[in-house]
């Protein structure tokens, strides 16, 4: 068996795991919960699963020539070491999220801020972006009891919105690219970007809405006509699922909305 070049432990156990599950006959629906849960790790699962299969057809899984008490001494000793890697995952997984959930508790308020600067350090044993996802999931789990009442209605306005964009940046204050109804799961950085025409000044919102919550709200004071404003926000693998942007006036009324699937496609 040819491990994949990596130093991370979660891909090391998810490609041993669909090799072993492919030598003992078992269909891919056995797969463990903790690897189909992430796209990473089932995709080193795939490459496990499939190198345990060529390597049968060519007869370098279960060599003829070897003896029967080499072949349960391997087994063995990969059954031993897949055990004790699922362990030490699923411990420091729950020692990190109790943790967690106790550091953030005190700090998560009814808008949630997606960006997260500062990782503990005892998460070390995991990516930067598998750190952000993990704390984001945890701070959506803690505000779940925050629901939010149904999308109000759009009200007609003197204001004119020419372009409401979602695009992953911008070059020279334009968009560099756009996005209509899905916004693919590799996006990490959206922004929000917005051409108005006002009759006079006026004090504009823009409102991102997941999972009956607000996670940003940003508040544009314009006493002139600007010729665009946007707003940003770090997006995670844990926020999957239909968003609604919205622009609000003075009067916290909303007077555009746009929605969009992030990450999965709808059903």
């Amino acid at each position: 068996m040819d491990i994949p070049e990596t130093d991370n432990i979660h891909f090391q156990y998810a490609f041993k795991a669909g090799y072993r599950l492919a030598l003992e006959g078992k269909s891919a629906a056995s797969m463990p919960s903790a690897i189909r849960r992430d796209l990473e790790m089932r995709n080193y699962f795939q490459q496990g699963w499939e190198q345990a299969e060529q390597d049968v057809k060519q007869g370098l899984a279960y060599n003829a020539r070897t003896c029967w008490k080499c072949r349960f001494i391997w087994g063995a000793v990969m059954i031993l070491g897949g055990a004790a890697t699922a362990y030490s995952i699923i411990y420091s997984y729950e020692k990190e999220q109790a943790e967690l959930m106790q550091r953030h508790q005190s700090k998560i308020d009814q808008t949630v801020t997606p960006t997260i600067q500062h990782a503990p350090s005892d998460l070390s044993i995991l990516s930067q972006q598998a750190r952000e996802d993990l704390l984001a999931n945890l701070a959506e789990k803690a505000q779940q009891t925050k629901y939010l009442p149904p999308l109000t209605k759009v009200v007609d306005s003197s204001i004119k919105i020419s372009r409401a964009i979602l695009t992953s940046g911008l070059n020279n204050q334009q968009p560099i690219d756009e996005f209509n109804e899905s916004v693919p799961k590799y996006i990490r950085t959206l922004t929000f970007f917005t051409e108005i025409h006002l009759d006079s000044p006026e004090t504009l919102t823009h409102r991102w809405r997941f999972n009956h919550q607000y996670l940003k709200t940003v508040i544009f004071p314009l006493d002139n006509q600007p010729p665009a404003i946007w707003s940003t926000i770090k997006m995670s693998s844990a926020w999957q699922g239909r968003w609604d942007v919205e622009v609000l006036n003075n009067q916290q009324e909303v007077i555009y909305r746009k929605t969009f699937r992030y990450g999965v496609q709808k059903q």
